[in-house]
């Protein structure tokens, strides 16, 4: 049964409704969006709501049971009614009631902070930080403070400060991102990957950390590449590519396709010369679809070149199977290729 929301409390306390608030993802999007436009007589409440949980911001950590019990008793204590009897007109009455809803509430969203592991919006020393993420088959787009745009490609993360610096400006990027920053000579633009860091000052590249072998592709300006495990250094040139050999710690450069390379950004979807495997690889990525094999062609007889732009699931399959012979079956959120 569909819960109902009749006041403010309904809202606070609802765990999906604070998530949507301060880590919106795209299903939670999708569904609040939706339960909008059922229920235009309720957006008065849900703004209101929406305002009072932006407006507390709690550091996150686990209090003990005796914490919690402290905390709760402070509150009942604090909201208990004085022996002095004080005549109240009911528009205080009402101000009353908000002023504890509003002290219940930031109690509730207090203790329920540490059960949201990804919430996008995390407390430390110093400063707020976002953290972004796409599950398999979704694509999103994001403004840093700065005014740069960066576009984060499926089951990637990206993790950035609500301010920058005065002096600096640092991303930290798991999976794989284009960047289009903003120009700015006195606060350098870093992105950190687990394997090395990107130095610019303004210009548009891609960033692949997803790969055995991670790789900055650029498109214009100037990058600097710092490898974290070595004094390994690389400067890039429009339409030079840098690929990351962990083994060995250093970078190759080349030139790259820009479609093959960052065209997912655009809607592309790119097969060079690719095996099975990676062809398997890219549509459970694109699509966000579980894939099984069977009877699985031996690697040297597959080969796939392709491109496609912003094609179904399934007209990509149809297209394959012109060149290479097998059967499928999409069932909801999962793909079966059987080969003869």
């Amino acid at each position: 049964m569909e819960k109902s929301f009749n006041n403010i409390e309904d809202f606070l306390s609802d765990e999906s409704f604070r998530s949507w608030v301060i880590n919106p993802t795209p299903e939670l999007e999708r569904h609040w969006l939706n339960w909008l436009s059922k229920n235009q007589h309720k957006k008065a409440m849900v703004d209101q709501s929406r305002e009072m949980i932006l407006s507390l911001k709690f550091k996150e950590f686990s209090p003990d049971p005796k914490s919690k019990q402290r905390i709760l008793d402070q509150i009942k204590q604090e909201t208990k009614p004085r022996a002095r009897t004080i005549r109240l007109s009911r528009a205080w009455l009402k101000v009353a009631a908000m002023l504890l809803l509003v002290v219940s509430t930031a109690a509730l969203i207090y203790f329920g902070a540490k059960d949201q592991h990804e919430s996008s919006l995390i407390t430390t020393a110093s400063t707020h930080l976002i953290r972004k993420s796409n599950p398999p088959g979704e694509r999103s787009q994001h403004s840093l403070p700065d005014g740069s745009t960066v576009f984060l490609n499926s089951g990637g993360s990206l993790e950035y400060p609500e301010t920058f610096d005065a002096d600096s400006r640092v991303v930290k990027l798991n999976g794989e991102a284009f960047f289009e920053v903003v120009h700015d000579a006195g606060r350098p633009f870093k992105v950190v990957t687990e394997s090395f860091e990107v130095v610019v000052l303004g210009t548009r590249f891609n960033v692949n950390a997803n790969q055995k072998s991670p790789s900055v592709a650029l498109v214009d300006g100037k990058v600097r590449l710092h490898s974290s495990s070595s004094d390994v250094t690389l400067e890039l040139r429009p339409n030079q590519m840098a690929v990351f050999d962990k083994e060995k710690r250093s970078f190759t450069s080349a030139s790259f396709d820009p479609r093959y390379v960052a065209g997912w950004k655009d809607g592309y979807l790119v097969f060079r010369e690719a095996s099975l495997d990676e062809v398997v690889e890219k549509l459970h990525s694109w699509y966000g679809v579980d894939i099984s094999v069977l009877n699985t062609p031996i690697p040297s007889d597959w080969s796939y070149t392709a491109s496609f732009k912003q094609e179904s699931l399934e007209n990509v399959l149809l297209n394959m199977r012109m060149l290479r012979r097998f059967d499928y079956q999409i069932r909801n959120d999962s793909l079966i290729l059987s080969f003869q």
